[in-house]
């Protein structure tokens, strides 16, 4: 007798949409090792867009398969959600199938709320959605995120029982997986805040280098290591000045989750980009790619730059580190109240 364990509720063709995702991305990773410092061609994203058709021709045959096995589920805890979680993790993935454009906004909006903790004196009100009130939701640091919030909103109405700051770490996660990174185990039971009186300055300062980076996420409890696992997110989306003041996306490809931040970060030479109001970096060969100081920190640091060139060379290494250390971020001051759901 074969017995297949399974996500407990994943269904046929929720396995195969995930095994597809996973090995589109494992064929883009290698692909980026491969070409360590070269531009991928098209040749190769056909490539790979031919393997995952036939995988999932595979993976769906498979999974067919799998309905008649048995399915062994971990045992339930005593803490059930007020909201099905995998029904709003549906409702968030079919939202962004139709408009992953807003993916990178959504982990902006559970980075920067969660960003906010000081782990001395515990306060900060981090992961509780208390962007929702000012003086926050007006500081400069989250300038735009009015759009995620408002993204969000059809989700909330239809799932009304799920917390907002539930609803924002969530989205985080179902986004970076959409994008083809990690899966971020997700954990519920925060609570929303009712007010907000998180003081301004809590976040990073892009313009500033090693010194604030190290004082900023040592503040939130990280090592150097999780620090750089988290600043290669920048390998998505991109910068605006009507939000940020800054311009232009860290990679070329701002909807893919990779390692590409730290191979564009080692593989290109930066130069001041004179075009620009504020101080920043735009790679010499296309100028099209910006950096921003606090990036180009990174460089100078040895202890950075060890992990800068370890993440460089194992998009594998920094997709496992960066699973561990954003789950982190998004249970700060609140990892005592959540639960597992699946």
């Amino acid at each position: 007798v074969t017995v297949s364990v399974l996500y407990c509720g994943l269904t046929p063709i929720m396995f195969a949409r995930r095994a597809a995702r996973a090995f589109m991305a494992n064929q883009a990773r290698a692909a980026s090792t491969a070409a360590f410092g070269a531009t991928r061609t098209a040749a190769a994203g056909s490539s790979a867009f031919a393997n995952a058709a036939r995988f999932v021709a595979i993976a769906g045959g498979a999974a067919t398969a799998f309905t008649g096995a048995v399915v062994l589920c971990a045992p339930a805890s005593g803490n059930k959600p007020p909201y099905d979680v995998a029904a709003v993790k549906k409702a968030l993935e079919e939202a962004l199938e139709d408009d992953l454009a807003a993916a990178p906004s959504l982990v902006r909006l559970a980075w920067h709320e969660a960003g906010t903790w000081d782990c001395k004196a515990k306060d900060g009100s981090p992961n509780s959605a208390s962007m929702r009130f000012k003086p926050e939701c007006a500081h400069a640091a989250n300038a735009g995120l009015d759009k995620a919030r408002a993204w969000l909103e059809p989700i909330k109405k239809k799932f009304p029982a799920i917390p907002y700051a539930d609803l924002w770490a969530l989205a985080g996660c179902v986004a970076i997986e959409s994008m083809g990174g990690p899966e971020v185990p997700f954990r519920w039971g925060r609570t929303d805040a009712k007010e907000s009186k998180v003081p301004d300055g809590r976040l990073p300062d892009a313009s500033q280098g090693e010194k604030h980076i190290r004082d900023v996420f040592t503040r939130l409890g990280f090592n150097d290591r999780e620090t750089v696992a988290l600043i290669g997110a920048h390998a998505i989306g991109e910068c605006h000045a009507d939000a940020s003041g800054y311009v232009g996306p860290w990679s070329h490809d701002k909807l893919g989750f990779m390692n590409s931040f730290f191979t564009e970060l080692l593989n290109n030479e930066w130069v001041l980009d004179k075009r620009r109001p504020l101080l920043q970096y735009t790679d010499a060969e296309t100028r099209t790619l910006m950096m921003l100081p606090s990036d180009v920190a990174l460089l100078y640091d040895k202890s950075y730059r060890k992990w800068v060139d370890k993440y460089a060379e194992d998009g594998d290494l920094f997709n496992a580190d960066f699973a561990k250390a954003f789950q982190k971020l998004l249970e700060l001051g609140v990892e005592d109240k959540l639960h597992s759901w699946n």
